[in-house]
């Protein structure tokens, strides 16, 4: 394949990258905040749109002291998790892969170690990963609370690998910023129905259908 002979590793997003679950949780975030004032509602889904990569709990805390002004407390924010929680967790076992993503996979599960850093808690992304089908595919999983940043240095001590020899797959900004800090080559998935809002210079591809072309033009 062309990129092997390049990278040693391939980082993957979870939500909007290997399942078509980003408009999942973002709708799941309106529905959580429904009954509050429709411009605030814009706020947070303008918020989850921009920030995917990044835990429910920490948007929760956002959203509670930023958007609608409370304090936040951990009771509150624990209570709307919950409720987060039973509105996704159905969609999560039953919602369609990315276009590409099961080929790309068993193509390249006896070719190149894989890894998963999302913002999903990582417990929950286990249990979805599990009974998905989809552990046999990826070394490690990682999820919230552990950041996306450490996360990637961790998989590059695990291979030996430099950050020119990783490629990390996401389709938000937050992993974006992280590869990019430490110089991992970056391929964004950016759905032909959202707001692109990466850079122009970045590599982008609308699936995992033409994964390796995109890959090999990635930087």
């Amino acid at each position: 394949m062309l990129y092997l002979d390049r990278f040693k590793t391939i980082i993957f997003d979870f939500d909007g990258v290997i399942l078509d679950s980003a408009r999942l949780k973002t709708a799941a975030f309106a529905q959580v905040y429904g009954c509050e004032d429709p411009e605030k509602i814009a706020e947070v889904i303008k918020y989850q749109e921009q920030h995917g990569g990044i835990g429910r709990r920490q948007k929760f805390e956002y959203f509670e002291r930023e958007v609608f002004g409370r304090p936040g407390d951990e009771a509150r924010v624990e209570n709307l998790c919950v409720r987060f929680a039973e509105i996704i967790d159905e969609g999560m076992l039953n919602c369609a892969f990315i276009p590409g993503a099961e080929a790309l996979l068993a193509r390249l599960e006896n070719e190149i170690p894989m890894y998963v850093v999302s913002g999903m808690p990582e417990d929950d992304l286990k249990l979805v990963i599990e009974r998905r089908g989809l552990s046999r595919y990826f070394r490690t999983v990682s999820g919230s609370p552990k950041s996306k940043y450490a996360e990637f240095r961790n998989v590059m001590l695990l291979e030996g690998a430099e950050a020119t020899e990783c490629l990390a797959v996401g389709d938000s900004p937050t992993e974006f910023h992280a590869a990019r800090k430490i110089g991992i080559p970056f391929l964004a998935i950016v759905a032909p129905d959202v707001v692109d809002l990466f850079p122009v210079d970045v590599q982008k591809a609308p699936d995992l259908t033409g994964f390796e072309f995109a890959a090999r033009l990635a930087r």
